[in-house]
């Protein structure tokens, strides 16, 4: 019976081991562009692709180009979002300010943080409801700010929050009436929407925070990782060893990895993750 049940696991694991190495990744769509600091991609597959200066770039699932914005005062985006169904957002470190643009690029608002009450806005992310969180690393602050009334509804203290923390902030996205932290090599703090603490997930410190239903997605190695922000259960995909040290998001019709000079557009039909 011990037998059995050894040769059964073993038969088990090898079986996952061979669907996860010998399903390819058929030849990419690329784009190459230079200076890219960020890729964002929207629920009808449209490509927005930010560059150094702040010029945001549309592409089709197809990797053809559609149009192009570029900002009067340029600045590095710290922050580039098209996943919300209307409206695409930015936000800079440098500039204190954040943009909302239709799905045309045409900017619908434009405002710098500083004026709010804020004094050093460290990261921003669009929520729902009009919301924008802000985090201010003057006072530790996550303020939820309600962009079209131009009022700060309430101030979350997180130095007192997340109590072991060093708070040192990357990236802030809404997800799924969550927020999410990413915090340098202390990985991903959860919140819910009137943010009082869930828990917290380790992520890479290179990674992005990207989601695919109701997985965190990452790099590491030679593995695309799929991390249940509910259970913590992890589920590895291999890629190609050149994809190591890329950014990836997911759309329903593409798998996209990129890094500062290509975005490289797989058919998701034709991926290991056709089936998710």
């Amino acid at each position: 019976m011990i037998k059995f049940w050894f040769s059964f696991l073993l038969i088990s694991l090898v079986g996952h081991y061979c669907i996860a190495q010998h399903l390819v990744w058929e030849n990419p769509i690329e784009i190459k562009i230079d200076n890219i600091t960020q890729v964002s991609v929207d629920n009808q597959g449209y490509l927005f692709v930010v560059n150094q200066e702040g010029d945001i770039l549309q592409y089709n699932h197809l990797g053809e180009f559609i149009n192009n914005f570029s900002p009067t005062r340029q600045g590095k985006v710290n922050q580039l979002e098209a996943a919300w169904t209307v409206n695409i957002f930015t936000f800079s470190i440098d500039l204190q300010e954040y943009r909302i643009l239709d799905r045309f690029l045409n900017p619908i608002a434009e405002n710098r943080i500083q004026q709010k009450g804020i004094n050093l806005a460290r990261a921003a992310t669009l929520g729902n409801n009009n919301i924008i969180w802000i985090y201010d690393e003057s006072d530790f602050r996550l303020n939820q700010f309600d962009h079209r009334r131009n009022q700060i509804l309430q101030q979350q203290p997180l130095n007192l929050i997340l109590t072991n923390s060093t708070l040192a902030i990357q990236e802030i996205k809404e997800y799924q009436n969550l927020v999410f932290i990413k915090i340098t090599d202390e990985g991903v703090s959860i919140l819910d929407n009137q943010a009082n603490f869930i828990k917290s997930i380790p992520l890479e410190n290179g990674q992005r925070l990207s989601f695919w239903k109701k997985n965190i997605i990452s790099l590491s190695k030679n593995n695309l990782v799929m991390t249940d922000y509910l259970t913590s259960e992890k589920n590895f995909y291999e890629i190609p060893q050149e994809l190591e040290k890329h950014q990836v998001i997911i759309s329903n019709e593409a798998v996209i990895f990129y890094n500062n000079e290509s975005v490289k557009i797989y058919n998701k039909t034709l991926s290991p993750l056709k089936a998710i």
